[in-house]
């Protein structure tokens, strides 16, 4: 009796030691979005999204140094709406009137739910792409990855290539290991192929968009 009381208590500590562990963890991981960071500007956009992001890129070629950075900002954005309206969600508008999930929502199956994607600028200059969402049920928690890209904008042959540097949830740094783990056990083409424009590759962790690739008139 006595091994069984003892073994029962050790097993008790131990999943409460678990627990205490497995909150330790989602509490470094919360990171709330809301639509407030979301980019406006190109929420706002009428017409064509994809349409707009290839007048952008044009645009790199008369912008300043110093407003490169800003219009690549607006592109990626552009896109990643873009890709998301057309390929992921036709009816995703988040800052609409529309107050069903299928609106709010990139995508929701519960227990899990992905509501936002947007990029933006860090100090140094790097991109960095937030994916924000969660769980509804069994445990209520709200979190983002944070992918952080290195920048590489050729002018001359008009191209825009994204290296992934870092990436965290939350505030929580995460290992490249980690991120190979999961996406070898995901349909990476899949995703891929969600991208209305440019080439994302999944295995390198880049992705780059280019003037060759517009059908527009080069003078």
């Amino acid at each position: 009796m006595k091994f069984i009381r003892r073994f029962l208590i050790f097993l008790v500590l131990v999943l409460v030691g678990l627990g205490l562990l497995f909150m330790s963890f989602i509490n470094s991981i919360r990171y709330q979005v809301t639509s407030d960071d979301l980019p406006q500007d190109v929420y706002e956009t009428s017409g064509d999204l994809l349409d707009y992001a290839k007048t952008k890129m044009v645009d790199l070629i008369l912008a300043d140094e110093e407003d490169q950075y800003t219009i690549v900002e607006e592109i990626l954005n552009l896109i990643i709406l873009d890709s998301i309206q057309k390929n992921m969600n036709t009816s995703y508008d988040p800052l609409g009137d529309c107050e069903e999930d299928a609106c709010l929502y990139i995508f929701k199956n519960s227990p899990f739910f992905v509501n936002y994607a947007y990029a933006y600028l860090n100090d140094v200059d790097q991109m960095v792409v937030v994916v924000s969402g969660g769980s509804d049920k069994y445990i209520s928690v709200d979190t983002s990855i944070f992918l952080v890209f290195d920048i590489d904008i050729d002018i001359a042959n008009l191209s825009i290539n994204f290296t992934l540097d870092t990436y965290s949830f939350g505030e929580r740094a995460m290992s490249m290991k980690m991120l190979d783990f999961t996406m070898n056990r995901l349909d990476k083409a899949n995703i891929e192929d969600n991208m209305t424009f440019g080439e994302l590759d999944l295995d390198e962790y880049t992705y780059m968009i280019s003037l060759s690739d517009l059908d527009l008139p080069i003078i």
